[in-house]
C-alpha cells in the first residue's frame, strides 16, 4: 500500500503498518459486543507484550484494558482513549475480512480505534523521549454508552492519576487524512424515552364501546414535535425524534388495540435544554393520555452527556496536529447530534476527542451502515497524530 502522508509521519510508524494491518483485519472480522470482548483483550494484550510496556491491566473492568508506558523523564499524566466493542448489525462490508459472526459488525471504525492505540502503545514504548506517562484505555462497551461509566466507577483516574484524556473517532465526512477538531460542544448527550399506552380494545367498526390509543399516540408524536420548534430557543440545538410505533397485528385490519408501545430518541447539548426536554416530554405525555382516557406508562433514561471538548486542550491538540502534518490536514468541525461516552471522562477531567477522517472513492457511507469499513490508508496518520498529541502535550505541561 502506498503510504498517506509519508513525510509527515512520525518516524518508525511506516514499518509497523503492515502489522497493524493485519491486526485491524483480524479484529474486524471478529467482532465482539459490549463487555464481551475476551478474544479483542487477547489481541490487544499479545501485542502489548510484545511492545514491551510498563503495564498492562485487564482486571479493572471486565473487557477493557488499560495499559502505561512511562517516559523516560518526570513528569505528568495523561489518558488516551480509544473503544473497541462491535454494532449487534449485519457486516455487509464485502471484504475478504468480512465479520464471520451473523449480526456482528464493527460498523463504526472501532477496529481501527483499537488498532492506531496498539500502533500508539508500540511506538511510545520505543521512543521513550518524554516526561510524565501515558495511560492508554482500551475501552469495551461504548456502544450501549456503559463503557466509560464502569472504568470511571472502578477508579480509573484515581488509580492511574490521570490529569488530561484525549481521545478519537473515525469520521467518514472528512477526508482520508484530514483530522477535524471543535473546542467546546462537539457531540449531543443523548437519552431515549419509552411510551406504553394503555386503552380499551374493541371491534374496528365499533370505536365508540372503546378507547383506542391510536389517535393518542398521533396526537402525542405531533405535540413532541413543538418542544424543538416552540419550547427551545432557536439558538439552541435540540432533537426530539419518535422512532419506533408498535400497535396490534398488520393482519388484523378491524381490532381496535388496548394497548400500544412507541420509543425515541432525544439530543441536547447544554443540561438546560435536556432538563426542559425531559420535563416537557413527560407532561405532555401524560397530559395527552390523561385527556383521552389513556393510561400512559413513560421511562426516561438519561444515556450519556454531551462531549464538550476543554478550550486548553483542544488547541493544543490542533497546534500540534498542524506542526506535524500541515494546515492543510487541520480543520475545525461542526458539532453534530450522535453521542458518544467519552463525555464521562470530560465530565472528570479536561480533554478532547478528535476525528480522523477516512473518506475516500472506496470509503463513502455514514457510520453505522452496513457497508462501512475503516480505512487502513488512514493508520499511519492516527498513530502519528495522536501519539505526537500525547508527547506534545506532556512536554507544554513540565
Amino acid at each position: 500500500m502506498t503510504l498517506l502522508l509519508e513525510d509527515r509521519l512520525l518516524p518508525g510508524v511506516a514499518e509497523m503498518v503492515p502489522e497493524l494491518v493485519e491486526i485491524r483485519h483480524d479484529i474486524h472480522q471478529h467482532p465482539e459486543l459490549g463487555f464481551e470482548t475476551e478474544r479483542t483483550v487477547g489481541k490487544i494484550v499479545e501485542y502489548l507484550q510484545a511492545s514491551h510496556v510498563d503495564t498492562i491491566d485487564t482486571a479493572l473492568v471486565k473487557g477493557c484494558v488499560v495499559t502505561v508506558v512511562e517516559g523516560n523523564q518526570s513528569g505528568h499524566t495523561i489518558g488516551v482513549r480509544s473503544d473497541m466493542d462491535a454494532l449487534p448489525m449485519k457486516d455487509g462490508c464485502g471484504k475478504s475480512y468480512a465479520s464471520v459472526i451473523d449480526g456482528r459488525g464493527h460498523c463504526c471504525g472501532h477496529d481501527g480505534h483499537t488498532t492506531w492505540l496498539l500502533g500508539v502503545a508500540r511506538w511510545l514504548a520505543t521512543h521513550r523521549d518524554f516526561p510524565g506517562r501515558v495511560v492508554l484505555v482500551f475501552q469495551a462497551a461504548e456502544e450501549p454508552g456503559l463503557g466509560a461509566k464502569a472504568l470511571i466507577e472502578a477508579g480509573l483516574f484515581e488509580k492511574y492519576g490521570i490529569e488530561e484524556m484525549y481521545g478519537g473517532h473515525t469520521e467518514p465526512n472528512l477526508p482520508k487524512g484530514t483530522i477535524g477538531f471543535k473546542p467546546g460542544p462537539l457531540q449531543a448527550a443523548s437519552d431515549s424515552f419509552y411510551v406504553t399506552l394503555k386503552g380499551k380494545g374493541t371491534h374496528g367498526g365499533r370505536p365508540h364501546l372503546g378507547i383506542d390509543p391510536m389517535p393518542v399516540a398521533a396526537q402525542i408524536i405531533l405535540a413532541l414535535q413543538t418542544i424543538v420548534s416552540r419550547k427551545v430557543d432557536p439558538i439552541e440545538s435540540a432533537v426530539v425524534s419518535v422512532c419506533s410505533i408498535n400497535a396490534g397485528n398488520f393482519q388484523a385490519v378491524n381490532v381496535v388495540q388496548n394497548e400500544l408501545t412507541m420509543s425515541g430518541t432525544v439530543r441536547t447539548f447544554l443540561p438546560e435544554i435536556r432538563d426542559l426536554a425531559e420535563a416537557n416530554i413527560t407532561a405532555m405525555v401524560n397530559g395527552i393520555a390523561a385527556a383521552n382516557g389513556c393510561e400512559a406508562e413513560l421511562v426516561y433514561d438519561r444515556l450519556i452527556g454531551s462531549v464538550i471538548n476543554s478550550e486548553e486542550q483542544t488547541e493544543a491538540a490542533i497546534a500540534a496536529t498542524r506542526d506535524l502534518l500541515g494546515e492543510d490536514c487541520v480543520k475545525v468541525i461542526r458539532p453534530f447530534m450522535s453521542s458518544e461516552d467519552f463525555s464521562c471522562y470530560l465530565n472528570k477531567v479536561p480533554g478532547s476527542i478528535i476525528r480522523v477522517g477516512i473518506r475516500d472513492d472506496e470509503h463513502q457511507v455514514s457510520l453505522h451502515h452496513q457497508k462501512m469499513d475503516f480505512n487502513d490508508d488512514v493508520l499511519p496518520v492516527a498513530v502519528s497524530v495522536v501519539a505526537n498529541m500525547a508527547v506534545t502535550r506532556l512536554r507544554a505541561l513540565v
